[in-house]
């Protein structure tokens, strides 16, 4: 299964379909579509993991930033829809979940599109983007303030160079 995300507009949200697995090689795409979203309308945004197979943490950081930034800046909410209980451990274990509203069932007809994929123009880019995710992560807990702590020093220093 080829990793990518694929977005459609229902009503009043933009509804995001994340295929194969959502890491940090793919999440420069799904950050571009999110910065694309904030100068749209004010919108909720439905998340459908149904045929995510995996996400790291730099993916979860970025669902967690912006989660954060829909709701401070917009006062909308991002949403949890189907996912399977791999990535359902992810978001609870990291505390992400508890920034999303959850959807058990949703109707609705979507016309989906594949997201063009996007490359981080170089590497510090690509560190900085990474940095975010994780410090993102580490307001959400003390436990995972722990668990990246190491990630967040290593990346400060190789930015640093």
């Amino acid at each position: 299964m080829e990793d990518k995300f694929l977005v459609g507009e229902v009503n009043d949200s933009i509804f995001i379909q994340i295929v194969g697995n959502a890491t940090m090689k793919n999440s420069k795409t799904l950050e571009e579509l999110f910065e694309r979203i904030f100068t749209g309308d004010k919108k909720e945004i439905i998340i459908d993991f149904k045929d995510c197979n995996y996400m790291d943490s730099t993916m979860l950081g970025l669902l967690a930033k912006t989660a954060i930034k829909l709701k401070k800046t917009w006062n909308k909410q991002m949403y949890e829809f189907n996912s399977a209980s791999m990535v359902k451990a992810s978001l609870k274990s990291t505390g992400v979940y508890n920034l999303m509203a959850h959807l058990e069932e949703f109707e609705g007809i979507i016309q989906l599109e594949e997201v063009e994929a996007k490359e981080f123009s170089d590497k510090g880019e690509k560190a900085r983007h990474i940095l975010d995710a994780h410090k993102t992560l580490m307001t959400l807990s003390d436990e995972n303030e722990k668990v990246f702590k190491n990630v967040v020093e290593l990346l400060e220093k190789d930015i640093k160079k």
